[in-house]
């Protein structure tokens, strides 16, 4: 159990989940399960583990600008040592629980946060600039990249930046560059690198520091066979967490664009990892059933 520094303010609640509510404790965060949801969060922690250890043993070119979340014990209520130091800290009526600990994305700093609203904001929450981004839910600002996504902004009340949705075009303006599981609902977002220093943005320089993205949200993971059945399993993945994929046959050059990269930058990476036919397989069946779902009019549907 590594030292973690006190807060005066204890831990702070910094997001919820499907399966549990994410507590930040510094440079750690404690997610711990909601109600009914234990056996969820114990496979969340289990596929975490198997995910970091397959990434570690990546090379060094696949892993330099994608973080995962470092898995570093999982706490149970009986972990006297932690819940001593730390069950005071919580709020009066946090009962301690079994949780997993493990190292946290930090939001995106003050600069960054202020070109989102700059940028994208309507202009109600623009003229009220100052109290939104002093607001405690906008200090806990992750960017969730979806690159599926081609939206405009338009219902001024669901504008907020904690887990801010950037679409692709979003993306397109700001310049961006766009372990045998089947990465089912994982989740794809920009947050900060501890300790890394943030020169003063604006609308025009404001991506400066958006160099690395991070995944997280590993509880509905599962292992996969290398068969047919596998590679069904991992074209559902894909069309359920569909915003986080580029958009295929889509009507936007793009959009087909950013598959055609995705496609390719997937394919030439696995060719490095494995010598099965999965990746190849998996490819052809996620634009099989992308065909047959454009012709019913609905890619996502």
């Amino acid at each position: 159990m590594p030292s973690i520094p006190r807060d005066e303010e204890g831990p702070k609640q910094v997001g919820k989940g499907q399966c549990g509510t994410v507590w930040a404790l510094k440079h750690l965060a404690l997610k711990t399960p909601d109600e009914g949801m234990l056996d969820q969060l114990w496979n969340d922690c289990c596929n975490h583990r198997k995910v970091e250890g397959a990434f570690q043993q990546a090379s060094w070119e696949f892993r330099s600008s994608v973080n995962i979340l470092r898995w570093n014990s999982w706490v149970r209520p009986s972990k006297r040592v932690f819940w001593t130091e730390f069950g005071g800290l919580f709020p009066e009526e946090f009962q301690p629980t079994s949780g997993i600990l493990s190292t946290r994305i930090h939001p995106l700093p003050p600069p960054l946060r202020e070109v989102l609203v700059d940028l994208f904001a309507p202009p109600s929450v623009k003229a009220n600039k100052a109290n939104f981004l002093a607001s405690p839910e906008n200090h806990d600002c992750l960017v969730r990249l979806y690159l599926g996504r081609r939206a405009e902004r338009s219902v001024p009340a669901s504008f907020r930046l904690r887990n801010f949705d950037l679409v692709v075009n979003e993306m397109k303006y700001l310049q961006l560059d766009t372990a045998q599981i089947d990465a089912n609902d994982v989740e794809f977002v920009f947050g900060r690198t501890p300790g890394l220093d943030i020169a003063p943005a604006t609308p025009q320089s404001g991506t400066r520091g958006w160099k690395h993205s991070s995944f997280d949200n590993f509880f509905s993971f599962e292992t996969f066979p290398e068969s047919a059945a596998g590679v069904k399993q991992l074209e559902k993945a894909v069309y359920f967490n569909h915003p986080y994929y580029p958009r295929l046959f889509s009507k936007q050059p793009n959009d087909m664009a950013l598959w055609e990269t995705f496609k390719a930058a997937h394919l030439q990476a696995s060719a490095r990892l494995t010598e099965s036919e999965m990746p190849g397989l998996f490819i052809e069946a996620v634009e099989e059933e992308g065909r047959r779902r454009a012709a019913g009019g609905s890619i996502f549907q």
